[in-house]
């Protein structure tokens, strides 16, 4: 075989040949990089999407909790005198009546958050009483005009064990707001029955036995409505320490089974309360002013001279940071200081300051 056949073979054998084992090598580690990479960038945005959409969960639970409360307190007093007498006052204090902005300072149940309980009447359900009806305190029949506006309408509305009241202007003692359960829906004649306010010794105060009740009241449905948060296992209702809810009871029996749970991980709810003439000068305060007097709870008497609330409501997510990355402890709000363990949740912040306008009103009467 001459050279030149030998130097073709030689050719076609280094042309089958494979990569040396440092070109291995270094392909091996620009696809770990590559790989590494990708892996990293896709860990990056897993934790960021899910970053964001525990933060929209936050941002949503904090819009409707902060809505719903600021609407009712809002609305405090609407109807009314500042205070109401009957059915919910208390039986053994004819001083006790309900105001209609009562605060509870660190619930037990939630863990040291705060309650509240508003009062007010339902605009769209206002009703006069029949001008030619004369009734005594003890009475368990109010009349309206079924015949005027819309009012069968109305009194459609009205059933049996959900409470009405009314405004009398004409009280001797002054303005009285008397609150009754009824008994019995109204007839098409426009007649409720309501049981007897005697049983409350607050009502017997401010409407004594043998009296007459004024012939021309304004009457409305009445909303009860307490805010609090179950954050105790032992509490009726499905909140837990794991899984703290704010909830919403309506006739003043809270904590109970019947209570409705409104939204899940709202941790701490605080309130504050400017007073009208918090300082004691004889002068209504301004309290949006930077040196208002803001304070943490506030007395039954006090309750109807609350001219703004401020809330502070903390909202942390459904569940932890994945990664065990991020660590995070309640934070202190108000009165309220929480010594807890650094835990995964993230957590948010809402204050809102709203104005109880129509005591505010009444005050500048």
């Amino acid at each position: 075989m001459d050279s030149t056949s030998l130097h073709r073979i030689s050719m076609r054998q280094r042309g089958r040949s494979g990569f040396t084992m440092i070109e291995l090598l270094i392909a091996i580690v620009i696809a770990s990089m590559v790989v590494t990479g990708l892996y990293t960038l896709f860990t990056v945005q897993t934790r960021q999407f899910l970053y964001q959409d525990l933060q929209m969960e936050i941002h949503q639970n904090q819009r409707f909790a902060t809505d719903i409360i600021t609407r009712s307190v809002r609305m405090a007093g609407y109807g009314t005198s500042g205070r109401v007498v009957g059915y919910l006052g208390h039986s053994d204090d004819t001083d006790n009546d309900l105001p209609v902005v009562m605060s509870y300072d660190a619930w037990t149940g939630g863990d040291g958050s705060d309650a509240i309980t508003v009062v007010y009447g339902d605009s769209a359900l206002a009703l006069a009483t029949n001008s030619s009806f004369l009734a005594n305190c003890e009475t368990t029949e109010l009349q309206f005009p079924a015949g005027v506006r819309d009012y069968g309408e109305r009194l459609g509305e009205y059933v049996a064990d959900e409470m009405i009241m009314c405004m009398d202007y004409a009280s001797l003692g002054g303005m009285r707001t008397y609150l009754w359960v009824i008994s019995s829906p109204p007839t098409a004649s426009g007649s409720m029955g309501v049981y007897d306010g005697t049983s409350n010794a607050d009502f017997v105060g401010a409407c004594p036995v043998g009296e007459n009740i004024s012939p021309a009241m304004y009457c409305s449905k009445a909303q009860v409505m307490t805010f609090y948060i179950d954050a105790d296992d032992g509490v009726p209702g499905p909140g837990t320490s794991e899984k703290p809810v704010l909830m919403l009871d309506l006739n003043l029996n809270w904590p109970s089974d019947d209570d409705i749970p409104l939204v899940e991980n709202v941790e701490d709810m605080q309130f504050e309360y400017c007073l009208l003439d918090a300082d004691g000068d004889g002068n209504i305060d301004d309290c949006s002013d930077s040196a208002a007097t803001w304070v943490d709870s506030i007395t039954t008497d006090q309750g109807s001279a609350v001219q703004m609330v401020r809330m502070h409501l903390l909202v942390r997510s459904s569940r932890e940071d994945p990664g065990d990355l991020y660590q995070n402890s309640q934070p202190s709000l108000a009165n309220h200081s929480v010594s807890a363990d650094p835990d995964g949740y993230y957590r948010q912040v809402l204050t809102t300051e709203v104005t109880v306008r129509n005591l505010r009103a009444q005050a500048n009467l």
